[in-house]
C-alpha cells in the first residue's frame, strides 16, 4: 500500500485534500480524482489535513489510520462567552492548596496539549511531570543555589535568596506539582513549539480548576546549572524551554481586572 490511497467509489472529487495539503503533494487526474504525487512519501509531514478534511473517508493514510481518527461532532460547540471568560479569567496562581491534583486531571490536560500545533508537525515536545511536593521543593532549592552564584552579576536575585533563607519559596511558590518541557537542541523551533504546548496545557488545566504559573527562574537555571539538569534528568542533547508550577488554587478569583488596550495597527 502506498502512503496515501484514494477510494474512487466514494470520493466526491471536491479537491479539498489537494487544497489543504501544506506541501502540495496531490494532483488531480483527468477525471478530477486526487492522486498522491509519485515519490512524495518522504515529503509528507503527517499533519493529517487530508484525512481530516475528507467527509466520506475516501482517503487512507498508512500512518494515520481512519480508525484512530475519530469523527468531529460538529454539533458540539463551545459557547463564545464561556470561552472568552476562560481566556480572560485565567490568572497566574502563586498560592496553592496542599491537596494534590489527581493524575487523571493532569493526564487530560496533557492530552489536550498534545494537539497543540508544532512547526512542520514535528511534535518534538517532551513532558516531565514532577508529582511529589518534596521533589518540587528540592528543585526550588537548586534554583536558589544557581541564583547565589549569579547574584554578583545580577543583584536583583538577592531578594529571592533572602526570602528563601526566611523560609519562603519565591521560586516555585510551594506548588505541589511542576511541569517541565524539554526539546532537542538542534530543532530551531523548540522555543515556539514549547510555548504553544504549555499555553494549551495552561488553558486545559484552568478549565479543570487547576491553577498554573510559569516558572521562569527554573527555566533559566535549568539550562545553566548542571545539578538542576541532573536532578531533572534532562538528556544531554535537549534544552528546557518551558516550566510551569501547578496545583489547586488556594483562593478563588471573582473579578477580571482590566488590561492595557490592545496595540494593533490595521492595514
Amino acid at each position: 500500500m502506498r502512503l496515501v490511497a484514494i477510494d474512487k467509489s466514494i470520493c466526491r472529487r471536491d479537491g479539498a485534500c489537494k487544497a489543504v495539503c501544506p506541501i502540495d503533494l496531490f494532483v488531480l487526474d483527468s477525471e478530477g480524482f486526487p492522486v498522491f504525487r509519485e515519490g512524495a512519501d518522504g515529503n509528507c509531514i503527517g499533519c493529517g489535513h487530508c484525512v481530516a478534511v475528507c467527509p466520506n473517508g475516501a482517503l487512507s493514510h498508512k500512518n494515520l489510520p481512519l480508525e484512530d481518527s475519530p469523527l468531529i461532532n460538529h454539533s458540539l460547540t463551545v459557547s463564545i462567552p464561556a470561552l472568552n471568560q476562560l481566556l480572560k479569567s485565567r490568572r497566574s496562581v502563586r498560592e496553592f492548596k496542599e491537596e494534590p491534583v489527581p493524575k487523571v486531571l493532569v493526564r487530560e490536560a496533557i492530552e489536550a496539549a498534545r494537539w497543540a500545533p508544532s512547526a512542520v508537525n514535528r511534535q518534538q515536545v517532551h513532558w516531565l511531570m514532577i508529582q511529589t511536593p518534596a521533589e518540587v521543593k528540592h528543585l526550588a532549592g537548586l534554583v536558589i543555589d544557581y541564583l547565589r552564584k549569579s547574584k554578583e552579576l545580577e543583584p536583583r536575585y538577592a531578594s529571592f535568596i533572602k526570602q528563601w533563607e526566611q523560609g519562603k519559596d519565591p521560586i516555585l511558590r510551594n506548588a505541589p506539582h511542576l511541569a517541565v518541557i524539554h526539546t532537542p537542541d538542534d530543532w530551531i523551533w523548540s522555543s515556539v513549539d514549547s510555548a504553544i504546548a504549555l499555553a494549551q496545557f495552561e488553558l486545559a488545566a484552568a478549565a479543570r480548576g487547576i491553577g498554573t504559573c510559569w516558572a521562569g527562574l527554573l527555566m533559566r537555571a535549568a539550562n545553566g546549572h548542571y545539578p538542576l539538569r541532573d536532578a531533572l534528568g534532562i538528556p544531554a542533547d535537549h534544552c528546557v524551554f518551558g516550566a510551569m508550577m501547578y496545583g489547586f488554587p488556594r483562593f478563588r478569583y471573582h473579578r477580571i481586572p482590566p488590561r492595557k488596550e490592545v496595540r494593533v495597527e490595521w492595514r
